[in-house]
């Protein structure tokens, strides 16, 4: 965050505001530029983009922090979150940085799994972020599309930060650009990608250096019980302990 945000050639001048759409899952990421932020970062709005595992989402649309029976499988994965852990500390500021508060809200969170914010909590919450998500359908058209017009090939958790940022053109301040962070490489979703662009355009696409050396190397395992005390003499053995 502090890298992007361009610093102005003339130093006594304001550097110029920038927003950011951000893959989301456990709220990490995002949670860095709300801190960014708060520290003087000239940042406009940050918007936490979801796939279809939305719990973000739809708390910052409808203020309902409602776990899900289950986590649904999708083509971003590392998206694929159940309760964000990260969020909680979000909450804290929202709550005026009053842990009493937080500490019941997340008591009631734990007994029955929901966390319906007020009118004053939603409100409050939606002045520092704005989000939307992305269906799988939606991610493989935001691939394609880039792929097509740009030439760039985004894997399924950036796609959502880029898709999500397309979807909200009308919502977000006019005039400020957007950065959408790149969280994955391609290459690691070859399904998805492949899905997008059609299997015969990936295969003439060179994989990276870094990449295409993994394909040839030794693969290492050591299968060992399953029980902490086998971990624990693994792990002792390994590092010399």
């Amino acid at each position: 965050y502090m890298r992007i945000v361009p610093k102005p050639v003339d130093t006594d001048a304001p550097r110029r505001k920038i927003s950011f759409s951000v893959p989301t899952g456990n709220f990490g990421d995002i949670l860095a530029g709300y801190y960014a932020k708060r520290m003087g970062l000239p940042v406009e709005q940050l918007v936490p983009a979801t796939n279809e595992n939305d719990i973000i989402h739809r708390f910052f649309s409808k203020g309902e922090y409602f776990k899900p029976a289950a986590v649904s499988p999708t083509l971003s994965p590392s998206m694929d979150i159940c309760v964000s852990s990260n969020f909680e500390r979000f909450l804290y500021h929202m709550a005026d940085d009053k842990p009493q508060v937080l500490s019941e809200w997340m008591e009631t969170f734990e007994k029955t799994g929901k966390l319906q914010a007020d009118a004053e909590l939603l409100e409050k919450s939606q002045r520092e972020m704005v989000s939307e998500r992305l269906s799988q359908d939606e991610i493989i058209a935001t691939i394609r599309a880039n792929y097509e017009q740009h030439q760039y090939l985004l894997d399924p958790h950036s796609a959502i930060g880029v898709g999500v940022a397309d979807k909200l053109v009308g919502k977000l301040t006019a005039g400020v650009p957007v950065v959408c962070l790149a969280c994955a490489h391609w290459g690691k979703f070859t399904d998805a990608v492949g899905k997008a662009i059609g299997e015969e355009t990936l295969a003439n696409i060179k994989f990276p250096d870094e990449l295409e050396a993994l394909k040839t190397l030794p693969t290492r395992k050591t299968v060992v019980p399953a029980t902490v005390e086998a971990v624990m003499q693994h792990m002792s053995k390994t590092t010399g302990k």
